[in-house]
C-alpha cells in the first residue's frame, strides 16, 4: 500500500512539473497560435506548437489541436506558481500567482481562390433542316411564279440563302473562358494579445509546539 502511495505521488509531481514547464512557456504558446490563426505558421512552428499542447504533431491544424489548445489554456489558469517567500519569525508566507492569457475579438482576413466562367455571345451552329427547309420553300414559289423548272432552281438558291443568312444573325450565350480571381472576407477570432499573472492565494507554513502546520488564506 505505500509503494502504491508512493508511486501515485510520483506520477502527480511529474504530471505537475509538465504542467508547470508548458505554462511557464504560455506566452510563447500563445505566439504561435497568433501566427497558426493569422495564416502565417510555417510547417515547423505548427508542429512546435502542437507538441506544446501535447497531439500529434502533423504540421495540420485542425480541431483536435483547437481543443488542445483549449484544454491547455484552461489547465495554466487553473494552475498556481508561488512567488516571493516572506519569513515572519518562525512562519513563512507564499503567494501563488495564477497565468492568465487575454483575448481580443481581431479581423483576420481570410482569401479563396476561385475559377470563374466568363460568358458571351457566340453565333449559334448552322440548322441543315432551317437551310434545306429555306431551299424548298424557295423552290416551290419559284415554281409558281415562273411555272418553269429554271424558277424553281433560282427560288430554291434564294431560299437556302435567305436560311442561312437568317441563321448567322443567330447568337447564344455560352462559357467562353475562364478567370481566376480572389475573394476575401474578414472573420472575427478571439486571438491572445497577452498574458497577466494575477494574485489567486497565499499559504502560511508555522510550527506549534513542535508540530508544522499549513494554512491557505487570501489577502485582501
Amino acid at each position: 500500500m505505500k509503494v502504491l502511495f508512493v508511486f501515485a505521488t510520483m506520477v502527480l509531481a511529474n504530471a505537475s512539473l509538465v504542467i508547470a514547464d508548458t505554462c511557464a512557456n504560455l506566452s510563447d504558446v500563445n505566439s504561435l497560435y497568433r501566427l497558426v490563426v493569422e495564416k502565417k505558421a510555417g510547417d515547423i512552428q505548427i508542429k512546435r506548437l502542437q507538441q506544446e499542447v501535447g497531439v500529434v504533431a502533423d504540421g495540420k491544424w485542425g480541431r483536435i489541436s483547437e481543443a488542445a489548445y483549449s484544454a491547455l489554456l484552461d489547465r495554466c489558469g487553473s494552475y498556481s506558481y508561488p512567488g516571493e517567500v516572506v519569513q515572519i519569525d518562525n512562519a513563512k508566507v507564499i503567494d501563488f500567482f495564477a497565468e492568465k492569457t487575454v483575448f481580443e475579438k481581431i479581423a483576420v482576413t481570410e482569401c479563396v481562390n476561385r475559377r470563374v466562367p466568363v460568358y458571351g455571345k457566340v453565333q449559334a451552329s448552322s440548322d441543315t433542316g432551317t437551310v434545306l427547309g429555306g431551299a424548298i420553300a424557295g423552290g416551290v414559289i419559284g415554281k409558281i411564279v415562273t411555272d418553269s423548272d429554271g424558277g424553281a432552281a433560282v427560288g430554291a438558291l434564294i431560299g437556302g440563302a435567305i436560311a442561312n443568312e437568317s441563321q448567322q444573325n443567330n447568337t447564344v450565350t455560352k462559357v467562353v473562358g475562364y478567370e481566376n480571381t480572389t475573394d476575401c472576407k474578414n472573420r472575427y477570432v478571439n486571438m491572445p494579445v497577452k498574458t497577466e499573472k494575477d494574485y489567486a492565494y497565499s499559504m502560511i507554513e508555522f510550527e506549534v509546539d513542535g508540530k508544522p502546520y499549513t494554512l491557505e488564506f487570501k489577502k485582501r
